[in-house]
């Protein structure tokens, strides 16, 4: 068994922390190395480590640029109250894939907010 489907089976049991390290392994021999980042920022995501979380989906997006990737990117920029930030990954996302119901329905809540504010 690989690191990453290790790391797998440990997200699905949310032993996030675990989860994360044998991610890492599995980037330090390139073994789904764009994969491993999202998913690590997804742990991060899990924990509410934002912050955290943002620098590591921008090394995922370096690697492979995904839709929910920066779906993920944009939900943490949001999570912290960066509604620009936020709305500029949203739309890139929904921009590889504008079918994605999700990302429309997030665009719409932060300009909703938007009209609010201004």
């Amino acid at each position: 068994m690989s690191y990453f489907e290790k790391a797998n089976e440990f997200y699905v049991s949310k032993e996030y922390e675990k989860a994360m390290e044998f991610y890492k392994k599995a980037i330090d021999i390139k073994d789904n190395e764009a994969a491993s980042y999202y998913n690590i920022g997804v742990c991060l995501i899990k924990l509410k480590e934002f912050n955290k979380a943002i620098a590591i989906l921008k090394k995922a997006i370096e690697l492979r640029s995904d839709s929910k990737y920066y779906f993920n990117l944009a939900y943490c920029y949001a999570m912290i109250k960066d509604r620009k930030k936020a709305l500029i990954y949203f739309n890139t996302a929904w921009s590889i894939d504008n079918n994605d119901a999700e990302c429309d329905k997030a665009i719409n809540l932060i300009m909703q907010d938007y009209k609010k504010i201004h």
